[in-house]
This record gives C-alpha cells, structure tokens and sequence, in this order.
C-alpha cells in the first residue's frame, strides 16, 4: 500500500466514535495477524477502528496489513518509509484517531473476550480515571509483572548494584517494580506497561500524545507521568486480561534497544528533576547508567538469542 492509497483511506474523518485502537508495527508477521483478528472481533459489538502505524517493515507485515485492510473496513493503515519509533508512530496514529478513548497496543497482543468493554465501562466510572490497564499474561497464562512506580535516582542504586535482585519483595529495595505486589488485585498505580493502556481522547490529546524525545523506552513512564501530574487516576484492572508475548520488536534489535533504554531513563531524570539540588543526583545517576551499560552489553554479546521475561528496561 502506497502512502497516497493509505492516506486517501485514512480521510474519513467526519465523526467521533467510542473506541480508538492504535497499533504501530514493525517486523511484526508472526503476530499482527492474530492480534488484529482478536480485535476485530471485540469491534463487533462496539464503535470502533483500529489505527496501524507500520514503522517500514521488511517482513511479510505490510502485505499482511494490506490484506486485512481489504477485508475489514474498521482497519486503517499507514506506511512510513523509515521506522520513526514507537512514539512517533502513536502520535502519527493519534493524530488520525477519531475515538473518545484510545487504547495503545503493541502488535504482540491477543484480545480475550469482552476486554474492550470492560476497560471501557471502568475508564467511564469516574471522572477522575485518567487511564486504565488490563492484566498481562503469556500465551501459557503466566501473570507479567506490568506496574511499576515511578522511579526514583535510589531505585537506579538499587538495580544496578543488585538490591532489587536480593530483595525481590522489599518495598524499599524493589519499590520501582512493584516487587510487593502480586497483580493480582485491582488498585491504583503510577505505570503500567505501555503495551495496552487505555487513555481518554481528550486527556490524551492535550496532552499532546507521547513525548517523542523517548523513542521506544520511557515514553509510557513519561506518559503515566503527566497523566498523574495533570490530577488523573491510573488504574492496573487485573480481572480484564490481554495476552502478551512480549518483546518481540524490541528483541530483534536487543543492543539498540538496550543502549536506547539507559539514554532514556537518563532523559527521564532530566526532564522530570528539574530543581537545582537535583542535578548533582540526576549527573550522579546519569554516569552510573551509561557505566552500566558496559556489562549488559558484553552479557547480550555471550548469551545472544536467548530470551527473557521481563519488561524490556533496566
């Protein structure tokens, strides 16, 4: 699909509907397919569409997208011709979108059985819910551990010098991911993974979409972030469930992504601590997450092509 042909499809834009799913992909044939099937079928009982971005792939994705944009009206497909990165490629969604909500969603998800209706109902509870997030678990039902609080310039002592390693379930040690918390009960939280976030339209228009000086790494933290700031609740709903394999751009390009994850949790410092006597701590944090990027990187080079389970930061 040519960008003319998908900027001539993506013209409809004369009135608002209720739910907008935006889905940037790269390289992603082994799981585009099912993950836009999965919604398609939730979109049979609700007002929606959903909004793909594809960051110029090089596999079979594009000829995949053209395919089901052919057979379901709902799907609207964008190419890029340089892969602009996850922020780039919501914003260029949102931009497009013409929902009262939107739900952010990576291309390595599979919708279970009335989730959109779900979240929906509990975005609309109150007022005060700024975003909402579903729980997250592997194809073979394994719970992920998506929360996290915002981190602090303690938290990254903590991680790199093996803290949080030595004391999973302390609050103090492992507060930054939420070692002290099971996911197994609804409550408020600072960060869920930005792989399936639902957001109102209007908060997350004026707060004009994501920051896009965080490419692929920090910009759900930095989202939840002026979310929060802006007086908004974020809720973690572990009773509304979206399969997630996890990853699977990300590890095509694990060096990249790794070196791009410490510049912008360095980026994140500086942009949220901003007070003069926090510079001495943002400089201090600053040298020990690009001196530990050393041993991560010589242990991606001995252990490449083996995989993890855990969120792909730090």
């Amino acid at each position: 699909m040519s960008e003319s042909q998908s900027g001539e499809a993506l013209a409809d834009m004369e009135s608002p509907i209720q739910l907008s799913l935006l889905v940037v992909t790269y390289n992603s044939s082994s799981t585009i397919r099912v993950c836009l099937e999965s919604i398609f079928q939730e979109l049979e009982s609700l007002e929606g569409e959903v909004i793909v971005i594809d960051n110029h792939s090089t596999d079979e994705t594009g000829s995949i997208l053209d395919e089901l944009a052919t057979q379901n009206p709902k799907l609207k497909v964008k190419i890029n011709r340089t892969n602009r990165g996850f922020a780039v490629g919501n914003n260029q969604a949102l931009e497009l979108a013409r929902g009262q909500h939107i739900l952010i969603l990576n291309p390595d998800t599979i919708l279970q059985k009335s989730v959109l209706i779900h979240l929906l109902s509990e975005l609309e509870k109150d007022g005060t819910n700024g975003a909402i997030a579903p729980q997250l678990q592997f194809p073979d039902g394994r719970l992920q551990k998506t929360c996290r609080r915002f981190p602090t310039h303690l938290d990254v002592i903590y991680n790199v010098f093996g803290l949080s390693t030595l004391f999973p379930e302390s609050r103090r040690f492992n507060g930054w991911k939420m070692g002290d918390f099971d996911h197994k009960s609804a409550q408020k939280v600072d960060q869920p993974a930005g792989a399936a976030l639902m957001v109102r339209g209007d908060l997350l228009r004026s707060l004009n979409g994501f920051d896009e000086n965080f490419p692929m790494f920090f910009n759900d933290v930095d989202l939840c972030k002026r979310i929060k700031d802006a007086g908004y609740t974020i809720w973690y709903l572990p009773a509304c469930i979206i399969q997630h394999l996890g990853g699977a751009s990300v590890k095509q390009v694990k060096m990249k992504m790794t070196i791009s994850s410490h510049v912008s949790f360095f980026r994140y410092f500086e942009k949220h601590f901003t007070r003069m006597y926090q510079q001495p701590l943002n400089f201090i944090v600053g040298i020990i997450l690009y001196l530990s990027l050393i041993p991560r990187l010589l242990i991606l080079l001995l252990f490449k092509g083996q995989r993890t389970a855990s969120r792909e930061t730090l």
